[in-house]
């Protein structure tokens, strides 16, 4: 099992924390760490195959943010990091529809390393111990595993899916689905990381994790 970038079609799994099946979750405040305390629902899983979910923590309004659709690289590049954060800044770039709400252009991240490390940390967990959700098998919350790398954050989301082998399917299946498009589409956010592990040996094959976040 490993972290490799991979490009082919397969099914799909979308999931996340919050309150029962598909949702996203909000937090907010200054300290580490945070408390949720917003859990909007994530519409029609069906758009997203067997689950859907996602987790976000907010410092604010998730609408913020200044468009800017001159705010991403000409090419995506040849690593995982930058072609992931391509497709992101390619969504951000422009204003995008999340369920029933028009989200405006936001300004593109930049990558960051500790926000990779929690994301590979759970993907790694999802992959090894063959489940999917934002709890870790250890009993980690999202955040814990952000606080537990050093990062400082003063908001953060994550977004976990399952079976898609490719960075264009799997980002496909999130814009779909209005809790995950609503965390990418995060005004509020300025860095990321994402990872994901395969394991053949489980059910999907394949688990994504994306984190994004603002320093304080």
């Amino acid at each position: 099992m490993k972290v490799l970038p991979l490009f082919v079609l397969s099914s799909l799994l979308l999931v996340g924390c919050g309150s029962g099946g598909s949702s996203s979750s909000t937090s907010s405040g200054s300290d580490n760490p945070g408390t949720p305390s917003h859990l909007p629902s994530d519409g029609d899983d069906s758009s997203t195959n067997p689950g859907d979910d996602n987790n976000a923590g907010s410092g604010g309004d998730d609408n913020t943010g200044g468009g800017d659709e001159g705010n991403t690289d000409p090419s995506p590049g040849d690593t995982f990091a930058e072609q992931m954060v391509y497709a992101v800044n390619q969504a951000r770039s422009q204003s995008q529809v999340c369920g029933s709400t028009t989200m405006p252009a936001v300004p593109a991240l930049e990558w960051d390393y500790d926000l990779e490390s929690a994301a590979i940390r759970h993907s790694s967990d999802m992959a090894n111990n063959g489940f999917m959700s934002h709890t870790g098998s250890d009993g980690s919350s999202p955040e814990d595993r952000i606080n537990a790398t050093g990062y400082s954050w003063s908001t953060w989301a994550e977004n976990v899916a399952a079976g898609q082998k490719g960075i264009d399917a799997v980002m496909a299946a999130w814009m779909k689905s209005e809790g995950h498009c609503k965390n990418i589409m995060n005004g509020n956010v300025t860095e990321m990381g994402a990872a994901f592990v395969e394991n053949p040996d489980t059910q999907y094959g394949i688990y994504w994790t994306q984190v994004f976040a603002k320093p304080r």
